[in-house]
């Protein structure tokens, strides 16, 4: 390891901590997380994990809320996830910088790329939401799967060979992968997307690549639909396989690269600026290229746009077979990474310059680390935090041993936007917890066996969610003893 080599880690771990150190003492719980703590000992990660195939998802979380009791401890699982993160940033570091220096890319682009991946919106959800903690597993499994066959595809003579033990451990590691969360798997085709773009064609190495990662995909399959008989738990409908590809083609140009090609910017899944700032980056990108490859044949730069979509295509397979369309940040991951070395390759081309390539890396590296900042302190966390303490202060003030329902009004999903002027994004940024209307119960249930001490109680308790206040007046009984109200709603807004 050189001295620069540990001078660039050094500085990453301490933007980690810049961006990250609310973690080690903010109490909240966000969405799914009241879930995990109240049912945790009720086989929830079971019967949620095993049928959207994440085996290693279930006895992760299995393993880790054997000792999380209180909403607290649910620090130790973020805790968790960032110390698996700071643990594998490493091994991304240098995998990139291997790739990088194979395909002769400019060396800042190693740097910059770690930079950008500890600020991207899906970074911050895999740290600040406990119920991802699973992730840096997957997307690591995933990159590693990938650079062990990258780096084990041997030629000899024009004769291609590929060790058996080299397709084995790809294997194992893409495999694993998959049963952690499907999209960490795309993480698989960042070292031979790299090559892509450096060298603009398909190479064999790329072909053994595509191969593999099908015959990964196929292989886990089928100890998918094993594991599904051998545990009998029927299969989730977000694993239906969709029936109409024109569609999700579509589906990913309209919604994941958008979002992709934003890179830590936040824009609301609707956003017509959102729209225009997509279309502005791609055009720019798509003019540069164009410029830059003006001797070459038309048919060969059609080729490398082509290549590019089916690259696109493989990263983000998982959620383009099956029928839902939810391009939510925390399924981004691989898709951002690529995006990035596929528009800063380009912009580097323009700096002939060392020096003038640093000091335009270092100016973005600022504007990366500020914006990441921004959306996990101002965006995630604070308004979640400031929602919980809101709602456990209540449940302290007003329950009482005779309450028997709680009727709970759920906040609006751009409650925050209003409140903060916060921009919404996916169910992740700039969303009250509350707002899901099966958050409510779990959540108030765990607050009141906090707070008594008696889980039997907590579990008699009766929680009705409702949507908003018209819906709650319409059809709740105000008059019986022993009933609570808690308007989310009217809270958050003042």
């Amino acid at each position: 390891m050189k001295r620069i080599d540990l001078i660039s880690l050094l500085f990453l771990f301490i933007g980690i901590v810049f961006i990250f150190y609310p973690v080690f003492s903010a109490e909240y719980l966000y969405t799914d997380d009241a879930n995990q703590i109240w049912l945790a000992k009720q086989r929830l990660n079971f019967n949620t994990s095993i049928p959207q195939g994440r085996y290693i998802t279930y006895k992760t979380f299995e393993c880790l809320y054997r000792y999380i009791n209180t909403i607290h401890q649910v620090i130790y699982a973020r805790l968790f996830s960032l110390s698996g993160w700071i643990l594998c940033l490493p091994i991304w570091y240098f995998i990139i910088k291997k790739v990088i220096s194979k395909n002769n890319l400019p060396a800042v682009l190693v740097q910059l790329s770690m930079v950008y991946i500890i600020c991207m919106p899906p970074f911050a959800i895999y740290i600040g939401w406990a119920a991802s903690m699973q992730m840096f597993i997957a997307c690591t499994f995933g990159l590693v799967a990938g650079y062990t066959l990258y780096t084990g595809i041997k030629f000899t003579d024009n004769m291609v060979h590929v060790p058996t033990s080299i397709i084995a451990l790809s294997l194992l590691f893409g495999i694993a992968s998959l049963f952690t969360y499907q999209n960490g798997f795309g993480c698989f085709f960042i070292p031979f997307f790299i090559d892509f773009i450096s060298g603009k064609k398909f190479t064999k190495n790329i072909y053994i690549g595509i191969v593999l990662s099908l015959l990964t995909y196929g292989l886990y399959y089928l100890i998918f639909k094993y594991s599904i008989h051998t545990y009998a738990t029927g299969i989730s409908e977000r694993t239906a396989i969709t029936t109409n590809p024109i569609n999700k083609l579509l589906f990913l140009f309209g919604r994941p690269l958008a979002t992709a090609f934003h890179f830590t910017c936040l824009f609301n899944e609707k956003s017509m600026l959102g729209l225009v700032v997509y279309c502005l980056v791609l055009a720019a990108w798509l003019g540069a290229t164009v410029t830059r490859q003006k001797p070459v044949p038309l048919s060969q730069k059609a080729m490398y746009l082509l290549g590019l979509v089916i690259f696109f295509i493989l990263i983000y397979l998982p959620s383009l077979i099956v029928k839902e369309n939810y391009s939510s940040n925390r399924t981004l991951f691989a898709l951002d990474v690529a995006v990035f070395f596929l528009v800063t390759e380009t912009l580097f081309t323009f700096f002939k310059k060392d020096v003038l390539k640093y000091i335009v890396a270092g100016s973005i590296a600022i504007l990366f680390l500020g914006n990441g900042w921004y959306n996990f302190n101002k965006q995630f966390l604070n308004p979640v935090a400031e929602e919980y303490s809101m709602l456990k202060k209540f449940i302290t003030q007003h329950y009482q041993p005779g309450t028997l329902t709680i009727n709970f009004i759920c906040p609006a999903e751009n409650s925050f936007e209003k409140k903060y002027g916060l921009t919404t994004s996916w169910d992740e940024f700039g969303v009250p917890s509350t707002a899901k209307k099966w958050v409510p119960e779990p959540l108030i249930k765990q607050l009141v066996f906090e707070q008594t001490g008696n889980r039997q109680t907590a579990e008699k308790l009766i929680v009705k969610s409702w949507v908003d206040k018209a819906a709650f007046e319409n059809a709740a009984d105000t008059t019986s003893k022993g009933v609570l109200l808690i308007d989310m709603e009217e809270m958050i807004a003042h």
